[in-house]
């Protein structure tokens, strides 16, 4: 699968890379990363592979929580290997805050956004995980929506309130 993963997101020439599936490589939920074998696994083998790649946003779920990371790299440890160095922005990704995560177009270790998107029908209570800029215990849903060469990303409740948001822009290198 690790060699199948490395071909697939190495030929593509697409300007935006998202990866998901069921085990979330960071999460402090419902379950938690540092100690399960399978969320383990992933950060350890599956990131380097996907981070090298320039993968932008890599979507779990298995925790039912929401949590969001900071755009980061280089970390495959447990969380107190976690460090502020490996953040490539700290910001909250909003425009109206600060500014939109920036990746160059095709560059590998720019960073990349780690969610868990678990909980569509319930939410167990989380705790933070160095690694995210969020972590909420309510359920919802993730949108997102691409325009060209900018990526917007909301975490809406079941009241249909946004509860998180940031951009993703990718500019020329």
């Amino acid at each position: 699968m690790l060699t199948w993963l490395a071909r697939d997101v190495a030929a593509t020439d697409k300007d935006w890379k998202i990866a998901f599936w069921h085990h979330p490589p960071y999460t402090k939920g419902s379950h938690d990363s540092d100690t399960e074998i399978e969320l383990i696994e992933i950060r350890e083998h599956a990131l380097p592979i996907l981070e090298a790649a320039g993968v932008d946003l890599v979507l779990g779920g298995h925790s039912h929580s929401y949590e969001r990371s900071y755009l980061i790299d280089g970390h495959y440890g447990t969380s107190d290997t976690f460090t502020q160095e490996m953040k490539k922005d700290g910001g909250s990704g909003r425009e109206d805050e600060s500014t939109p995560y920036q990746k160059p177009l095709a560059a590998s270790q720019a960073g990349t956004v780690y969610i868990v998107a678990g909980t569509s029908a319930l939410a167990d209570q989380v705790s933070p995980h160095p690694a995210m800029y969020t972590s909420l215990s309510i359920p919802g849903s993730l949108v997102l929506d691409v325009y060209d060469k900018r990526l917007d990303v909301k975490f809406i409740d079941d009241q249909g309130e946004v509860q998180d948001y940031f951009t993703m822009k990718k500019t020329i290198a």
